[in-house]
């Protein structure tokens, strides 16, 4: 079900480089992020690009260092302002996958929007 969201607070990019990562590949398992908890930072091994992806698509290996994604999945994170109107069908862990009326997709923080 998609849902219509309108920026309040702008967000940047601190990430110009985003990680893609394809369904079934392997990465290393860092530590969790203490700001958006169920972020694991990841490092892809056939890249070696680094991000942040969701704890729902990572499958840990038993030493918990080692882990597959099961999903495509990209990390790239939108720059948006307030006023700009936003299409989203994906909320995981306190960040909305959105679609921006120019077809740019990708994360906004949920705290910079307003449904």
């Amino acid at each position: 079900m998609n849902r219509t969201y309108i920026v309040k607070k702008e967000h940047k990019s601190n990430y110009p480089d985003p990680l893609f990562v394809n369904k079934n590949e392997s990465i290393w398992v860092f530590q969790e992020d203490t700001e958006y908890p169920g972020w694991i930072f990841c490092k892809v091994k056939s890249s070696g690009k680094e991000g942040w992806v969701p704890k729902q698509i990572i499958q840990t290996g038993s030493d918990k260092k080692n882990g597959t994604v099961t999903e495509d999945y990209s990390a790239r994170e939108l720059n948006v302002k307030p006023g700009d109107k936003l299409e989203s069908n994906r909320e995981l862990n306190g960040w909305v996958w959105c679609v921006t009326e120019e077809n740019q997709a990708g994360w906004v923080p949920l705290e910079n929007l307003e449904a």
